[in-house]
């Protein structure tokens, strides 16, 4: 049984999820403890139960320790996933992008293609809000040769949650490795403000304030087009903006979510800030794809390459997690600009 100490890295809820979808996808019993110990409410909380019960019910894995509050976790996948149709209630606000993270790369590798409806939150704080996961994660997958649709069907925001997301996970024998270096060429700049149950002023003003700013950088010259939502069924008031960068190498993504007090046009401002440092070091990905994308480096076939602007916390606890868990290995190089990212992934097949 391999066993993780859950205070490792950034020592949160990622790194529990990602063990647990490391463990099942590989078939090894896994104990994980001291989970999330650095924080002030450590132990499960009930998003965490929701993921955790997810992905080991697709191994139908037998689990011990799964309560609120419990600070070890034991996992014994019982057979491969198994994919298909399935329907999930995180039961509060808690992310629906978060729970996607750990589940895609299990259901990619299923024995069969699936088709997953969750409700939960889809613009929650420090999670990356839907339309990130849709534009930019789902479309760098495409690069490793997996096809992900995610529909927004209904919007919920904190604390309400309520949120619907319609999830179709094609299933892939094994994962392509990439190579994805600075980017020569910006191709175009998209985005979406949107706004639910409060004036549509509020996604005009973001908009306008994203566009104000991107057009004064060095990339004014670059196709921009930031539609306006406003029709989308919500639960609750809430408001954001997601923008995105289609470069000769990859995408960058960035957003920022409205709150009480919060004016718009710092959001859109907030937004627009976020992708211009990421064009500036002329990465692939932005600095929170590549969190998201060290698992299918590790799982790929061969030795991927991505240059992005940093490395955060959860990447690096992404990448011992993989090394430790699925024997994958990888080196970083920094440079003044940025990292290079290498993974020999293990080429795992079904």
């Amino acid at each position: 049984m391999i066993e993780i100490d859950g205070s490792i890295g950034e020592g949160g809820g990622q790194l529990l999820r990602y063990s647990v979808a490391l463990s099942v996808l590989l078939g090894k019993d896994l104990k994980v403890y001291n989970i999330r110990a650095k924080r002030s409410n450590p132990g499960l909380r009930p998003q965490h139960l929701t993921a955790v019960r997810t992905i080991a019910s697709l191994a139908d894995a037998e689990v011990e320790g799964l309560k609120i509050g419990s600070r070890t976790v034991i996992i014994k996948p019982r057979r491969k996933p198994t994919g298909g149709k399935l329907s999930i209630d995180i039961g509060t606000a808690g992310s629906i992008s978060l729970l996607l993270q750990a589940t895609l790369p299990v259901l990619l590798f299923a024995e069969r293609d699936s088709e997953v409806v969750i409700k939960g939150g889809t613009t929650v704080k420090w999670a990356p809000p839907i339309p990130y996961m849709q534009h930019v994660l789902a479309k760098l997958l495409r690069f490793f040769g997996a096809n992900v649709e995610i529909e927004l069907v209904r919007r919920g925001f904190y604390p309400r949650g309520g949120g619907i997301v319609r999830v179709k996970v094609n299933r892939i024998e094994s994962l392509k490795k990439v190579d994805m270096d600075k980017f020569r060429q910006v191709k175009e700049i998209r985005g979406i403000s949107y706004v639910a149950n409060l004036p549509v002023h509020i996604a005009e003003r973001q908009a306008s304030s994203a566009e104000r700013i991107l057009k004064k950088s060095a990339f004014s010259n670059t196709l921009l087009e930031i539609a306006i939502d406003y029709r989308t069924p919500a639960i609750g008031k809430g408001t954001g903006i997601v923008l995105w960068a289609i470069t000769d190498q990859g995408i960058l993504g960035a957003d920022s979510i409205g709150e009480i007090g919060k004016r718009a046009e710092t959001v859109g401002e907030e937004a627009a800030k976020k992708l211009i440092r990421e064009l500036e070091a002329r990465a692939a990905v932005d600095e929170h794809a590549l969190d998201n994308l060290i698992i299918y480096m590790s799982l790929a076939k061969g030795v991927s390459r991505i240059y992005a602007r940093k490395l955060t916390s959860h990447a690096e606890t992404a990448l011992m997690l993989c090394k430790i868990i699925a024997g994958s290995d990888y080196s970083v190089k920094k440079s003044d600009s940025g990292v290079i990212v290498e993974v020999k992934g293990i080429g795992l097949r079904v």
